[in-house]
């Protein structure tokens, strides 16, 4: 079979890609092949895991995140002396009310709601993993 030449980028000659032919299996072909390998890793990856892991691994108690924020937002809204007599969430609060009122524009690198924002979600998200952690090793029986 001949193959035309196509004219690329730079003018490199390309060799056109032959016509498909019109028989039905040489296409499923390697799509079938490939199912065969998927199929096959799974059953591998079965056998790997085996049945002991629960499929529930998660253990989730809708209570935690509840109690969770309420334990980290009701703490951080108490004024301290360190942030001139504010509370965290408080500034934080006032910085996204100050940067809406620019809307279109962010803010800049070097505002305080940066500051603001990190502080404030490491220490959310560190309330409501402990959170989780201390409920679950509870029903466990790990703090008996």
């Amino acid at each position: 079979m001949a193959t035309r030449a196509v004219v690329g980028l730079g003018a490199a000659p390309l060799a056109a890609r032959p016509a498909k032919s019109g028989f039905l299996g040489a296409r499923l072909a390697p799509v079938a092949a490939q199912r065969r390998s998927i199929n096959s890793t799974r059953a591998v990856t079965r056998a790997a895991v085996g049945s002991d892991f629960p499929s529930n691994w998660l253990n989730k108690d809708p209570l935690v995140p509840v109690l969770g924020f309420l334990g980290w937002t009701i703490p951080a809204n108490i004024p301290t002396g360190a942030l001139g007599g504010n509370s965290l969430f408080g500034l934080f609060l006032g910085s996204i009310g100050e940067n809406l009122s620019h809307f279109p524009i962010g803010p800049s690198l070097t505002d305080k709601f940066w500051l603001y924002l990190i502080v404030y979600h490491v220490g959310l998200f560190t309330t409501l993993l402990l959170g989780q952690v201390g409920v679950n090793g509870r029903k466990q029986g790990y703090f008996n």
